[in-house]
């Protein structure tokens, strides 16, 4: 049986710290019984679970909940009848460092299809900055280079922009990858 699960994540795979998340892993009807597991890290901390229904709610969560998650297909009979493990699903729990602040060099309103530069800055000594629109990250995040004035940032170009959009940035630590800062205030880009 060699069927992948789907696993996702709602409402977001990127989660407030103390607010809820719900994984759900989707066998395609194929299976009977769902395990989750979450990988590496501190063994009493992994979620692994044999679950009838398809879905579980997480929370309210902790840095220790952010990391990389799997989940497999499992028919309860045979332990052979396992189906592959489904893609790696990325948790990140955000809200636990004080949030950058995200600008348009350029002005928030541009032309259709025009390119963008955002600058996300920080007092905080981050390794990395992320950028999301609408919720959904963009790329792996660029690292932070400090400035002449003492601040953190990173440049961003995002991709043309055809219609009007919302940005946020985040920060994070080179070795903790999975816990970001609060994301910053939005930024809303007009087309015109």
């Amino acid at each position: 049986i060699n069927a992948k699960p789907s696993l996702s994540a709602w409402p977001s795979h990127i989660v407030p710290q103390g607010q809820n998340v719900t994984l759900t892993c989707d066998t395609h009807n194929k299976f009977n019984i769902v395990m989750l597991y979450k990988e590496h890290g501190d063994p009493k901390l992994q979620v692994y679970k044999r679950m009838l229904q398809r879905s579980l709610l997480l929370g309210p969560v902790t840095r220790a909940f952010g990391g990389t998650y799997r989940c497999y297909g499992y028919t309860g009979q045979h332990h052979n009848e396992l189906s592959s493990p489904s893609e790696p699903l990325k948790i990140i729990i955000s809200g636990l460092y004080k949030k950058p602040s995200l600008s348009a060099l350029m002005g928030t309103v541009v032309t259709s299809e025009e390119n963008m530069t955002l600058s996300c800055i920080s007092d905080h000594q981050f390794d990395m900055f992320h950028l999301s629109m609408k919720g959904v990250p963009q790329g792996h995040g660029l690292p932070a280079e400090k400035s002449h004035s003492g601040t953190f940032q990173a440049n961003f170009l995002p991709v043309p922009l055809i219609q009007a959009e919302t940005y946020r940035c985040y920060g994070s630590f080179r070795n903790s990858s999975h816990v970001w800062s609060s994301p910053s205030d939005p930024l809303y880009l007009s087309v015109s």
